[in-house]
């Protein structure tokens, strides 16, 4: 059309004539442009669907507009919205009666489905939605010792959970922390670590036992007597282990002058060797606590004073809790965390 106008005028660009046909043309495609953008940019939103629903719930832009503390025009904008944004009427307004059309009733349970599943998502979010699967790493002590007290209270709060720990020793847990790889980790040591947050919720100590009958239950001796005798230990990686190796050397006394006769891998297989009559075991006294005085007695060590030791709960900095998480978290900090005084 613009090369007809052209021919026909006979006319260069610096004809007005020409610069009046372009005027007119860019407007008018100008005005065209914007209403497509304006169509296309359109967003379909919950109120729209809220309105749409209540109205064909109730039958009544009037009724609709009153459950829903607006005003019936804005109602009506709102359909007129979605109907723009569809393509198709969704209603038919039969006198004063007003009915779903085929594809209004097809969109009414698609709408339905969303602002249910919006409320869903809305109350998930803001309670404790504690269900689900939670994942622990932790040492052994408070694997085997300390997770069995607290599951009574946190399972009766979330029935529905399912707990799954797995037991490894200290270092192990906190590079497994460390590296995403689980959200919680509770050990009997902690290690300097831009990337962590240690929080103690439990003090023990750690003790030398031998089982009733052995000449040395219930007495003191000296570190000297001490390493004539076989030691059952922990493997390296161990908190009990590490905790007894800081307090010799700390009051300036050798490990290397023990005899170690045997490095096991749990805390339940020290007791046993010790039952058995193998040694003398160093172990948590929260894994002999009610043992000892009658199958376990404590051998205190002159030189030393009694040796303590915290666990604590090792989380990834930064990283957001699942509500699984965050309450067992509080239970651990507020409820377990007490001191070991026997």
């Amino acid at each position: 059309m613009f090369h007809k106008v052209q021919r026909s005028c006979k006319i260069d660009k610096r004809n007005p004539k020409f610069h009046l046909f372009v005027r007119f043309h860019f407007h008018f495609l100008n005005f065209t442009t914007i209403k497509t953008l304006n169509n296309l940019t359109l967003k379909m939103e919950f109120r729209q669907l809220e309105c749409f629903c209540k109205v064909a719930e109730l039958g009544s832009f009037s009724l609709a507009a009153e459950a829903l503390f607006l005003s019936q025009p804005t109602i009506s904008a709102h359909i007129k919205t979605l109907e723009k944004i569809l393509g198709k009427r969704l209603f038919d307004r039969l006198g004063k009666r007003i009915i779903l059309t085929p594809e209004g009733e097809l969109f009414y349970q698609y709408a339905r489905q969303i602002l249910l599943l919006k409320e869903k998502a809305k109350k998930s979010l803001e309670g404790e939605n504690l269900s689900g699967e939670l994942e622990i790493y932790a040492s052994t002590l408070p694997g085997e010792y300390l997770i069995p007290q607290l599951l009574p209270k946190f399972l009766a709060e979330a029935p529905e959970a399912k707990i799954k720990v797995q037991i490894y020793d200290s270092h192990r847990v906190i590079s497994a922390v460390e590296r995403n790889e689980v959200e919680l980790g509770l050990v009997g040591m902690k290690r300097e670590s831009e990337k962590l947050v240690f929080q103690p919720f439990f003090r023990d100590r750690v003790i030398l036992i031998v089982p009733r009958g052995h000449p040395l239950f219930e007495r003191t001796i000296s570190f000297e007597e001490l390493s004539k005798e076989h030691l059952i230990l922990r493997e390296l990686g161990s908190g009990t282990r590490k905790a007894f190796e800081e307090k010799l050397k700390r009051c300036g006394l050798n490990f290397g002058n023990l005899r170690i006769k045997l490095l096991l891998g749990s805390t339940t297989a020290v007791k046993e060797a010790v039952r058995a009559g193998l040694g003398i075991g160093l172990i948590s006294n929260i894994a002999v606590k009610e043992e000892l005085g009658r199958e376990f007695g404590e051998v205190k060590i002159r030189e030393l004073d009694p040796i303590g030791r915290t666990f604590y709960l090792v989380t990834r900095k930064g990283r957001t809790l699942t509500p699984l998480a965050r309450r067992l978290t509080e239970i651990l900090l507020n409820e377990i965390w007490k001191e070991e005084t026997t």
